[in-house]
């Protein structure tokens, strides 16, 4: 049991990243259909937009860690959701810098 620890780490930071990127797009859904203020929409997605990168960054340390240990379906989810994430922060700050780049 004590194999999986790093597997069960990463499966479950990705489904923290899952859960809180589907809430940041509903109050997307309820801002665009102005059922919340625009200041709960600005501090609801700015809190759950944090949470999927730190969570999607750690769960990636914890796949990283885990995949010398043995093939599951949870390594699997773990290993392909945080890479996503991975992948997207790395774009994110990418295109960040160039456009800084552009503006000198």
């Amino acid at each position: 049991m004590n194999l999986s620890k790093n597997t069960n780490k990463a499966f479950q930071f990705a489904i923290i990243s899952i859960v809180c990127f589907l809430i940041f797009v509903l109050f997307q859904f309820l801002a665009a259909s102005n059922r919340i203020s625009e200041e709960t929409y600005t501090y609801a997605s700015s809190f759950s937009i944090a949470v999927v990168l730190i969570a999607g960054i750690t769960g990636f340390f914890y796949s990283m860690k885990g995949l010398k240990e043995p093939i599951s379906v949870k390594k699997i989810i773990g290993l392909l959701v945080n890479s996503i994430l991975i992948l997207l922060i790395i774009s994110i700050f990418a295109a960040s810098i160039i456009d800084l780049s552009k503006l000198f």
